[in-house]
């Protein structure tokens, strides 16, 4: 019973994700439907504060390519310490995450705010929810203290949030684009981990 309620909430979270990728890559792809991007780019512009613009840069590098290739090589050892079978298969989650926005970018091919292309969804928002989601997996599915799970989780959702702002207020990415990144990159994870975790859990006899 509670595997078939899993389940059933794995299938709606993949739905959910991705009718609003969907929905999100149709306006990406529609110009007629750019107005609401321009116009919360414009007042973004107006109340922009140049003390900020470190801060951003430096939240934004939490999502950057190189610096999750290191977290995830990272992950990856400290789970093959603890035999973990997820650990040979995390680095193949996070390089398939990243092929799969860069596919969807060349797809839709949209400008940037600053002009140059491959705007949706942003790739910064994509990899990041999916290596930050994943994390957050395994502090709630692996032998770790409660404080330490609800600690680990909140940074996890503050880093993500912190990085989709980010994006925005450098004028990297339009509103939409991170929006896309989240949807993409959440319905991804659930169905990469619900794929990749299934033997060992089920080797761990967890239902």
């Amino acid at each position: 019973m509670n595997r078939l309620l899993a389940h059933r909430r794995v299938a709606i979270a993949v739905i959910v994700s991705l009718l609003a990728f969907a929905a999100l890559t149709l306006v990406a792809l529609i110009p007629a439907l750019h107005g609401i991007d321009r116009q919360i780019k414009t007042a973004l512009d107006e109340v922009r504060y140049p003390r900020l613009e470190v801060p951003m840069r430096v939240v934004t590098f939490v999502g950057d390519g190189w610096t999750l290739l290191v977290l995830t090589v990272l992950t990856s050892i400290a789970l093959g310490r603890r035999y973990d079978p997820l650990a040979w298969r995390f680095p193949a989650i996070m390089l398939g995450a990243a092929v799969t926005e860069w596919i969807v970018k060349w797809l839709v091919a949209r400008p940037r705010p600053r002009g140059s292309p491959s705007a949706f969804p942003s790739g910064h928002v994509f990899t990041s929810v999916v290596f930050f989601g994943a994390v957050m997996y395994l502090l709630w599915t692996r032998d770790v203290a409660r404080p330490w799970r609800i600690v680990g989780t909140a940074a996890c959702l503050v880093i993500i949030v912190g990085i989709a702002l980010s994006r925005v207020y450098l004028r990297f990415h339009w509103l939409t684009d991170v929006l896309g990144g989240v949807a993409g990159g959440t319905a991804y994870l659930v169905i990469a981990l619900a794929l990749a975790d299934r033997p060992a859990r089920g080797a761990a006899g967890v239902s």
